[in-house]
């Protein structure tokens, strides 16, 4: 079995399915399934790809347009055949559009991984772009497609209330666990939650500072750690509401990365993740696999949260947020560290690359030999 996984840029700056692409082929590679990546060379010479492997092909960037378009990257898919499967990540940029489009017309299978971009939050924005998009060649892709792969039943959902009628499979986003340490035994002076993402209005962090404001006495032997950087004028906002309601256990780190990053998550004693809409939250398996449990909110895909009791899983808003941050603060030690070590395993089992990567190779036999359906297949 031969797969080249496609999408647009590999580099530090592409966001989020880079990562995820990376993981999942080099865990393809890891249990014997041929795979390489086909993407674009980042334009800025000053940026640097996410990793350097030689299972990664970077044609030289020749794209100059909102859609991506690339003949250097057309070119190669024309002359590196002989793939069974291709597996398009991302959608809306030519990249996507010409793997599927070289895979119709080689008559072999192929799976787009939309990685979050048909949310209804995604969808509106830049609608204009999406919909000449979805007129032009990406509805017709994504009809076509042998399977849609989802990284949460929450974006399955989404997917098959738009009217598609492939096969969606269920395959989460995976985590690299061989450098993660055992749960944190040290006891914190103070309860510290955290929030680690971009600031951005729908990560709801004004919900959680509201929650936190709201909490009063309850939090004066705890604090909140801000991580990220991002929209100027919420950070703003942000910071004067911090200063309006004398919040000065609430600390606003900026921008983390590697290890810096890694130290400070795994220092918390609960991560919260409030946004509005989420298509996996990379940073909560990151957190569970560190020990530290979660709460999390109904826009997020997180229900394990709740039946795996690694942390909560909560509707939206101030109250509840609220009222799971007081819990938190309640337990003992000892519970917390109990919830951290089943957030652990429940990461071990479900999320590591290894586990995803057994079930991409699964999806791709189906997808070419038939047979029983996998039960992740809906």
């Amino acid at each position: 079995m031969k797969v080249l996984h496609t999408i647009s840029g590999m580099n530090r700056g592409s966001g989020g399915p880079t990562t995820c692409t990376y993981n999942l082929v080099r865990g393809l590679r890891g249990i014997g399934v041929d795979t390489k990546i086909l993407t674009l060379a980042p334009a800025n010479n000053g940026e640097q790809y996410i990793c350097d492997e030689d299972f990664i092909v970077a044609v030289k960037n020749d794209a100059a347009n909102p859609f991506v378009y690339s003949r250097n990257f057309r070119d190669y898919l024309r002359t590196d055949t002989g793939y069974d499967i291709y597996h398009a990540n991302g959608l809306w940029t030519y990249p996507s559009h010409i793997t599927a489009k070289q895979a119709r017309n080689t008559k072999k299978k192929y799976i787009i991984a939309p990685h979050g971009m048909l949310y209804p939050a995604g969808l509106q924005s830049k609608p204009w772009k999406k919909r000449i998009a979805l007129a032009m060649f990406q509805r017709y892709d994504i009809e076509n497609a042998d399977a849609i792969q989802a990284t949460c039943r929450q974006e399955a959902g989404y997917i098959a209330a738009l009217g598609y009628k492939n096969p969606i499979a269920v395959v989460p986003n995976s985590i690299d666990i061989s450098g993660y340490l055992p749960v944190r035994t040290e006891t914190n002076k103070k309860r510290r939650f955290g929030f680690v993402g971009r600031i951005h209005p729908i990560k709801n962090i004004d919900i959680i500072l509201e929650a936190w404001n709201s909490l009063g006495n309850k939090t004066s032997e705890c604090e909140l750690v801000i991580v990220g950087e991002g929209d100027e004028t919420y950070k703003k906002a942000l910071l004067e509401y911090t200063q309006k309601h004398n919040l000065k256990n609430v600390i606003f780190t900026g921008f983390l990365a590697g290890d810096e990053l890694t130290a400070c998550i795994r220092s918390f004693d609960y991560l919260l993740l409030a946004s509005k809409s989420e298509n996996f939250g990379m940073v909560v398996p990151e957190a569970l696999v560190n020990g530290v449990p979660c709460i999390a909110t109904e826009h997020t895909p997180w229900e394990e949260l709740n039946s795996s009791r690694c942390g909560w899983w909560i509707n939206d808003g101030t109250e509840p947020l609220r009222a799971a941050i007081c819990e938190a603060i309640g337990l003992s030690e000892k519970e917390r560290q109990e919830m951290g070590i089943r957030g652990i395993e429940l990461v071990k089992t479900n999320y590591s690359v290894e586990a995803v990567a057994k079930k991409m190779r699964e999806l791709y036999g189906w997808i070419l030999k038939g047979g029983e359906k996998p039960e992740f297949i809906y």
